[in-house]
């Protein structure tokens, strides 16, 4: 049975599809995963780690509103 996450609690999104994480158990182990089986995306502990999911689901490129684009040369 998976558990949604509350709308509240602040944690990343899935970068795969974008979909919020569930919580499910299994016996001994917490797993924090994608609900959507296609991204097989998930994070398994024997506590609940958001910290990991969101090591996990962080974009490696930070994105950037606007004309800030950091290889422009400047004069």
């Amino acid at each position: 049975m998976a558990y949604k996450v509350q709308p509240d609690f602040v944690c990343e999104n899935c970068i795969k599809c974008g979909s919020r994480p569930v919580v499910e158990q299994n016996k001994h182990l917490w797993i924090v995963k994608c609900p959507n089986d296609e991204c097989n995306n998930a994070v398994a502990g024997s506590i609940v780690d958001f910290k990991a999911w969101d090591r996990k689901n962080k974009p490696s490129v930070p994105l950037k509103k606007g004309n800030d684009d950091p290889l422009k040369k400047s004069s």
